[in-house]
């Protein structure tokens, strides 16, 4: 039987999707299985070295308004392929469908519009939501104060880092659409336009973009 971290039913309710789904029949996967699944399916032809101890914190910034550095997000090049994305694209019994996957850390420092929603400035979590946590994959966005000057919660080599505890402000289904640059790792842009700045995360040849607008003080 598996055990729903507070929010998890508050998630499915704002994505607001349908009826909600029921979760899978399973149990999530050991520790064990969580390694086996990554370096069977992604690390065999890295010579059985573990692509998670690759994994480093990424860290890049945009301007928007004005304001140097107003947008910054911080991720992990975590080296996801087409058969782990699947499993949360599209759902099903295996470990990475059954809980939601923070890959990034977003830090405002000025007002902006994201997915639909005024966000002040501050620290935001940017969590996939796997196809059956929901009827259709997702992106949540989570508000969350960081422990200390700087901080976050993401850490080297540690892909499976759980969701930190936080209100979540926004949230909605997201599609990766194929045409982009190969990448053999997650990677995120931001890049600035007048009064704007557009966000694109891309894994493989698939890509999701997302704009953040600079929003007017009264």
């Amino acid at each position: 039987m598996i055990s729903l971290r507070p929010g998890t039913l508050t998630l499915v309710a704002l994505l607001g999707l349908g009826p909600v789904a029921a979760l899978p029949p399973a149990t999530l996967a050991s520790p064990t299985a969580r390694h086996e699944g990554l370096n069977q399916q992604e690390g065999m032809n890295m010579g059985g070295n573990d692509p998670r101890k690759a994994t480093t914190i990424q860290t890049t910034s945009a301007k928007l308004g004005g304001v140097a550095d107003a947008v910054m997000v911080r991720y992990l090049n975590l080296p996801w392929g087409p058969q782990t994305f699947g499993y949360i694209e599209n759902g099903g019994n295996q470990f990475y469908s059954l809980r939601t996957w923070p890959i990034a850390h977003l830090t405002l420092k000025t007002r902006a519009k994201f997915f639909g929603r005024d966000f002040e400035p501050g620290d935001y979590v940017l969590t996939l939501v796997p196809k059956g946590l929901a009827p259709r994959m997702g992106m949540q966005v989570r508000s969350f104060q960081p422990s200390g000057n700087g901080g976050t919660f993401l850490v080297p080599g540690n892909v499976f880092t759980e969701t930190p505890n936080g209100p979540i402000v926004a949230s909605r289904p997201v599609e990766f659409k194929p045409g982009a640059p190969q990448s053999d790792a997650m990677r995120i842009s931001l890049t600035s336009k007048k009064n704007m700045v557009e966000m694109t995360i891309n894994y493989g040849d698939r890509s999701f973009t997302e704009t953040l607008t600079m929003v007017k003080v009264k």
